[in-house]
């Protein structure tokens, strides 16, 4: 089962903006009539119940975000590039990675509202927006914004009402099939199961979703036997199911073992209502010490450093095997399932969505003197200066008010600059006047 891919998202950059003037019989001298370009798309995640797994995006993952279109002349704006919804299971967790490689929560994907995890640019603007009453003649236009590009990490954490839990060979695939259609692999040794099955069940008139977690060994929160990958799963569960082997050695230590590795790998799991069945009643020795073995286990319980003392846990004894005690089991589910809350558990505080970190340089323009060069560190001009031609008088020109209405001349001018120095703005190159 494919639970965890690294995932790379580019925004859709934004359409360069347009220089352009009106040229027509009679009207020789129109006016600037540029276009705007088109914002870029946005990168949503969608949460999709018809999912499973990552399978799909493991070797797909790398996703590239339409464009939006380039302005052009007679007013004539780009269109805005398509978004891209990136379909997951629900239950899906999104890190955001840094260069560093350091991970950071950015959303919790369970239900199927979209998430936006990668913004695309915005537009540039035509000549028309520069135009004013001293200078009209614009010859400036604004290069498409970049869009956002995010590396994600996704961590599948199935949804389930129920989760089934025990030791490896307890019989949690036996039950799990005859309590739904689910089709586990069966077998009389241990780690038959190596993936989370889910299965639907019905009892009550109510339908419920069960999901058998692979057997859990001694020291399973630091990933023996795997056991962190199935924990994981776990997490999602309002309800435990505690199986115990009615045959094993020391069933009260089972039961121990299995509550400490829930909390040892996260205590909120171990602070989850349970209800503890102990397995393979249709075996004599089961049958015959089946008061012995009650009274065992409720001590257990009682006696249990983890379990709330509060926390109601009933015991059953059942056959996974004929079927016996599922009935009052599946009853017993049904019955705590309703005073439950509702709805899956987030790692998120109650209807937070968390957009996507902009990476994006939005800070105050500011300068720096590299060898002997005033280097301008300003998104908007550089923008400006992308797509003009700097040997042009009136364009430098131009972006000289722009640095003037922008602050950053006074500040070169205190600087210390004098004419002919040069300055750079992005890739462009240009003397100071």
């Amino acid at each position: 089962m494919i639970d965890t891919v690294r995932v790379n998202i580019k925004g859709g950059d934004g359409g360069n903006g347009c220089v352009s003037f009106l040229r027509e019989k009679y009207r020789p001298k129109g006016g600037p009539n540029g276009g705007d370009g088109g914002n870029g798309g946005n990168a949503y995640m969608l949460g999709d119940s018809s999912l499973n797994t990552l399978l799909h995006l493991k070797f797909n993952s790398t996703f590239y975000v339409e464009r939006g279109g380039h302005g052009k002349g007679k007013d004539m704006h780009g269109g805005n590039g398509a978004d891209e919804y990136i379909r997951v299971p629900l239950g899906t967790v999104v890190w955001l990675m840094d260069e560093n490689g350091e991970k950071q929560l950015l959303t919790d994907i369970t239900d199927t509202t979209p998430r936006l995890v990668a913004r695309g640019g915005k537009g540039g603007w035509g000549n028309t927006h520069f135009v004013s009453s001293t200078n009209q003649e614009p010859v400036l236009a604004q290069q498409g914004e970049r869009g956002e590009y995010v590396v994600l990490f996704l961590e599948l954490k199935l949804l389930a009402d129920v989760g089934l839990l025990a030791r490896p060979n307890a019989g949690k695939s036996t039950l799990i099939s005859h309590c739904s259609a689910a089709k586990p692999r069966i077998a009389a040794y241990p780690f038959t199961t190596v993936e989370p099955v889910l299965g639907v069940v019905t009892s009550r008139g109510r339908d419920f979703v069960m999901m058998e977690v692979p057997g859990l060994i001694e020291g399973a929160h630091d990933g023996v036997g795997l056991g962190d990958q199935f924990l994981r799963h776990a997490e999602r569960a309002r309800l435990y199911v505690h199986l115990l082997d009615g045959l094993s050695e020391d069933p009260v230590a089972d039961f121990h073992m299995v509550n400490d590795e829930l909390y040892q790998f996260n205590p909120a799991l171990a602070n989850k209502p349970q209800i503890v069945a102990v397995n393979k009643l249709d075996v004599t020795e089961v049958r015959e010490y089946r008061e012995l073995l009650e009274e065992a286990v409720r001590r257990a319980i009682k006696d249990s450093p983890v379990i709330p003392s509060t926390m109601e846990t009933p015991v059953f004894f059942i056959s996974a095997a004929t079927g016996e005690g599922l009935d009052q089991l599946l009853a017993k589910i049904v019955e705590m399932l309703e005073v439950l809350p509702k709805g899956q558990t987030s790692l998120l505080p109650e209807g937070e969505l968390v957009a996507s970190g902009d990476t994006r340089d939005r800070g105050p323009i500011s300068f720096r003197k590299e060898r002997g060069v005033f280097v301008v560190e300003s998104e908007q001009l550089e923008r400006l200066s992308a797509r003009a031609d700097t040997r042009d008088y009136r364009v430098l020109l131009q972006l000289w008010r722009e640095m003037s209405r922008l602050g950053i001349a006074r500040k070169l001018q205190d600087a210390g600059i004098e004419p002919g120095d040069t300055i750079r703005i992005g890739r462009a190159e240009m003397e100071w006047f």
